[in-house]
């Protein structure tokens, strides 16, 4: 850089170029905000419908047999689903052992264990390639999810294509949560539920004031990175009219010479 450049404009640059990077901080955090306030949102009208549903006695406690739903590509439909037989289902073990081998190529796969809002505990799939991910569901632990609307869904992954006789088994342990909803551990779980429900709106308010806190700082970041924009802009305008000044040429000569004095 020319020594004889004033050091407030370098000044001006830096700060401009801290502005811009603090501001693409906070463009950033903001967004994340969001992210996270939607999410709550949608979680806790989960456990409000949840809740909701569950005042009711006339939720049923059957298991409507497990599904495979296969995209050969033209979305879900119910032609394209594979449905298995009655003795699938231990309703004393509450256990579910499925096969499926599908038909033709598909572009995905989903799983619907039942019909209910319910519990599936120790899912276990033969395929190794093939993964279950929860779509609709909450994960308690490692091996229990909690789905609080009815029509519980997963997704089936995969690291290879799925091909016409891909043959695979599933299994897990299937709970439907209206059979114990006025007796534990189904009051139990309902006032988790609620617990739950209480600790995200909380969260989510909380998220909420940081989010405004952030758009503020973001507005003030923006406005002040304006402001040094636009002196920095008249600064080099004036430091330009000053270099093409005949007073700075005539003394360019002694701006040399006080280098060599320094030097």
């Amino acid at each position: 850089m020319n020594n004889d450049v004033p050091e407030t404009l370098a000044a001006a640059r830096s700060r401009a170029a801290d502005l811009e990077q603090q501001l693409k901080l906070s463009d950033e955090g903001v967004s994340r905000l969001a992210q996270r306030c939607l999410e709550l949102e949608q979680q806790v009208l989960n456990y409000q419908a949840a809740l909701a549903r569950h005042g009711s006695d006339n939720e049923p406690a059957a298991l409507t047999l497990p599904q495979l739903f296969y995209d050969s590509g033209s979305g879900y439909s119910p032609r394209e689903c594979l449905t298995v037989a009655e003795d699938a289902y231990d309703e004393l073990t509450h256990e579910v052992s499925a096969v499926f081998t599908l038909p033709t190529d598909a572009r995905a796969l989903r799983l619907d264990p039942g019909e209910l809002a319910c519990c599936v505990t120790d899912l276990s799939i033969s395929d190794e390639r093939l993964e279950c991910r929860a779509m609709n569901g909450i994960r308690l632990q490692e091996d229990c999810l909690l789905f609080l609307d009815v029509d519980p869904n997963l997704t089936v992954c995969s690291t290879v294509p799925f091909a016409a006789g891909m043959k695979f088994a599933v299994t897990y342990h299937y709970y439907p949560l209206g059979r114990f909803q006025h007796e534990q551990p189904g009051k139990a779980l309902l006032s988790a539920l609620n617990t739950i429900k209480l600790q995200a709106e909380a969260e989510k308010n909380d998220v909420l004031e940081q989010l405004q806190a952030a758009l503020a700082e973001n507005t003030r970041l923006n406005n002040q990175l304006t402001e040094l924009q636009n002196s920095r802009a008249a600064y080099e305008d004036s430091l330009e009219n000053l270099y093409e000044s005949s007073s700075w040429r005539l003394t360019a000569p002694l701006r040399a010479l006080r280098r060599l004095l320094r030097g």
